[in-house]
């Protein structure tokens, strides 16, 4: 299914793609590590979403491609802002993106 999608893509968003999905694996890994190990009670998606975007801005750094750094931090940006608008103006405003 995801690989389908991909081969729509160019070979630099593939990479960049490649980067990403990976940070929010182990995002979601730490997470989950976090509750059932440390028995941490998280129940907000907010501390999945920073912490990939963490991992995403850490992993943009190792890019030799500077305008590859530049947009895999740009998109970490986005997506904290973005996260952070729809828990403060609630799903409202999540139902008016789509």
């Amino acid at each position: 299914m995801f690989d389908t999608w991909l081969q729509n893509q160019n070979k630099t968003m593939r990479s960049l793609i490649w980067v990403g999905v990976p940070a929010f694996c182990w995002a979601i890994w730490r997470c989950r590590n976090d509750v059932i190990f440390n028995k941490l009670k998280t129940n907000r998606f907010m501390q999945v979403i920073f912490r990939g975007a963490f991992w995403l801005r850490f992993w943009a750094q190792l890019q030799r491609d500077e305008q590859a750094k530049a947009f895999l931090s740009a998109i970490s940006k986005k997506l904290e802002i973005i996260a952070l608008d729809i828990s403060n103006k609630g799903w409202k405003l999540f139902y008016s993106l789509l």
